[in-house]
């Protein structure tokens, strides 16, 4: 079941909505995902037994979800049903779950982009007992007026134009922008009740709003196919030890970017007016994503979204050392993928 339910109301449904048996969070906006399936977890209290599967163990046993929401906790607690659908699999466990005839425990499940022909999302949202909210990418002013509220959550006094420097730098990503809300709090040691004004100064020294942390360069050169100029950006990045995991959400932000605008192509639309009609692109920008929306194909875009949630399940399993290396080796790959487009 689907309905226009605001983001609060919706994590606030899991301790309201014993009848909902599947809470089905999804989106181009990974981070939102992941930070609405979070705040339902702990929307839930402390003390929960949280079994974690992913869409291809429901692939391989399609049978296993309905029977860990059917079980008990061995120990009395609470229980909860964590899935990650890494792509379109596990269709048929998610069925078994809605037709089982005894349910005791939620689910929560968080997927990436699916299209309306999507046979998960028909599934979830024609089901009585399932509910879905879906994570459109937020525009500029959206996330920076996220930015603020959560500021003024933490005590903190950020006016508008420091906010959008923290959109900027954190590429529009939640979850990131939340730690450095965090970070800018404990600096200040700031509550509600003892407000604090944020100084630029300080808001620089604390961020990662630096030369070697831009990875929006990287980006550009892979998704372009400039081989020798994509070499040197990764060596940069391994140079500055960024997270590989940022590196990969930039791309996935990228790919959702390009994937939205390539469709409008599809439908009859001019690359260079479709790109210069999106919200939220900076114009010296238009060359470089016009030159990209002509390279991607929407079929080689909805591949390559799938094979970036593959690569950041892997590094999050592998850790930033050796997830390090499984990055470099993707992101050549993927340049000369684009290099060959051209």
């Amino acid at each position: 079941m689907s309905g226009k339910l605001r983001e609060g109301d919706f994590a606030a449904s899991i301790t309201s909505r014993p009848d909902i048996r599947l809470y089905f969070v999804y989106g181009p906006d990974e981070s939102a995902v992941s930070t609405i399936a979070s705040t339902m977890v702990r929307n839930l209290g402390t003390g929960l037994d949280i079994v974690e599967l992913d869409s291809t163990k429901l692939r391989g046993d399609p049978a296993i979800l309905a029977d860990e929401a059917a079980s008990g906790s061995l120990f009395g607690d609470k229980r909860l049903i964590r899935v990650n659908f890494l792509r379109e699999e596990g269709v048929d466990a998610v069925d078994n779950l809605l037709t089982a005839s005894v349910v005791e425990n939620p689910v929560i499940a968080t997927a990436g982009d699916l299209k309306k022909t999507s046979k998960l999302r028909k599934l979830v949202e024609g089901s009585p007992y399932a509910l879905s909210y879906i994570c459109y990418m937020p525009e500029e002013g959206q996330i920076i007026d996220m930015i603020a509220a959560k500021a003024r959550e933490a005590g903190l006094k950020l006016d508008r134009a420091l906010a959008a420097r923290i959109a900027a730098y954190t590429g529009g990503d939640r979850r990131l922008a939340a730690g450095e809300i965090e970070k800018l709090a404990l600096y200040y040691d700031a509550a509600p009740e003892r407000p604090v004004l944020v100084e630029a100064s300080v808001l620089a020294l604390l961020s990662a709003e630096t030369v070697e942390e831009d990875v929006q360069g990287l980006v550009n050169k892979v998704m372009s196919g400039d081989l020798r100029e994509a070499v040197s950006e990764i060596a940069t990045m391994k140079a500055a030890g960024v997270e590989p995991v940022r590196v990969v959400r930039a791309f996935q932000r990228r790919v959702a970017l390009l994937g939205a605008m390539r469709a409008k192509v599809d439908a009859g639309g001019q690359a260079g007016a479709v790109v210069r009609a999106a919200r939220g692109v900076f114009w010296k920008d238009y060359g470089t994503l016009e030159r990209q929306v002509q390279r991607w194909p929407s079929q080689r875009i909805a591949g390559l979204n799938r094979h970036l949630l593959d690569i950041e399940a892997q590094i999050m399993a592998k850790g930033s050392d050796l997830g390090g290396a499984l990055l470099e080796e993707e992101l050549a790959r993927l340049a000369r993928t684009a290099a060959r487009a051209r």
